[in-house]
């Protein structure tokens, strides 16, 4: 009987095991497979609206700010703060420290048609940490700022 018992568990072990490097597998094939055109366009969401406050334009090289971020009173900056030197938008982050709501500062490439959040402030600074991309969304929370990618080949035709 317990031979019996060491041979189940060892299968038991094997395709636990074998589950666990097919869905990593999975998982890696998506992650390097999907988003691999190149973006034409980044959108900078805020908040729940459903209109980007900024889009990037890699193709035309610009920045189109879309609406004003509302600021509450005391606050001196009219967000989003776009600086064309550094390439960066700065947008007034949702979470507050000491009763300050925190800034999200996001560069951008035009060249390699990337965007990463270089500066937030939140619990586990998730987003800062996602590092550059160029077709994978980043989603800053609880700051509510989201970037969102396009990728259409409407910009080429002639």
């Amino acid at each position: 009987m317990q031979a019996s018992d060491n041979i189940r568990n060892k299968r038991d072990w094997l395709m636990v095991v074998l589950l666990f490097v097919i869905l990593g597998g999975a998982f890696l094939a998506f992650r390097m497979l999907a988003f691999t055109e190149d973006a034409t366009r980044a959108h900078v969401f805020y908040g729940t609206s459903s209109e980007p406050i900024v889009t990037i334009d890699f193709i035309k090289g610009d920045i189109i700010t879309h609406y004003r971020q509302p600021v509450p009173e005391g606050y001196d900056d009219i967000y989003p703060l776009i600086d064309s030197q550094a390439q960066t938008i700065t947008l007034l982050g949702d979470f507050t420290v000491g009763g300050t709501r925190q800034r999200v500062v996001i560069r951008y490439d035009f060249v390699r048609r990337s965007v990463q959040v270089i500066e937030e402030q939140s619990p586990n600074n998730i987003c800062s940490r996602e590092g550059e991309s160029s077709g994978w969304p980043l989603i800053c929370l609880p700051n509510r700022v989201r970037i969102e990618f396009e990728s259409t080949d409407e910009d080429f035709i002639v």
